[in-house]
């Protein structure tokens, strides 16, 4: 759950079937990756993070933007949208700089 950390149980069942969009909206794969790719740049230009990290994210964020296409993503049932989704596959595939991707957001 994206807001998990900030609670101390998981969210009802029902609220939490509700709440999951990622059924819906993984449609939205190819724009929220465009979005964050803009995202990393702007953060590497303001030194936010580093060049290579900006690098790294770029090329885990084509890789996901791929695995898409091709339609071998695969989720997870705590993919609670396509952002979270995204935002979990690029941190399987690059580590710890994926989380910078969120920083200011």
């Amino acid at each position: 759950m994206l807001w998990g950390s900030r609670f101390d149980k998981q969210p009802d069942e029902l609220f939490a079937r509700f709440n999951n969009s990622f059924h819906f909206d993984w449609r939205l794969y190819d724009a929220d990756i465009r979005g964050s790719l803009a995202y990393a740049k702007a953060l590497a230009r303001a030194e936010i993070i580093s060049p290579h990290e900006a690098d790294e994210i770029e090329r885990g964020l084509l890789c996901v933007r791929d695995e898409f296409a091709r339609g071998e993503f695969v989720s997870t049932p705590n993919d609670e949208d396509i952002h979270t989704a995204v935002e979990r596959r690029l941190y399987e595939l690059i580590g710890e700089p994926a989380h910078k991707l969120h920083t200011g957001r």
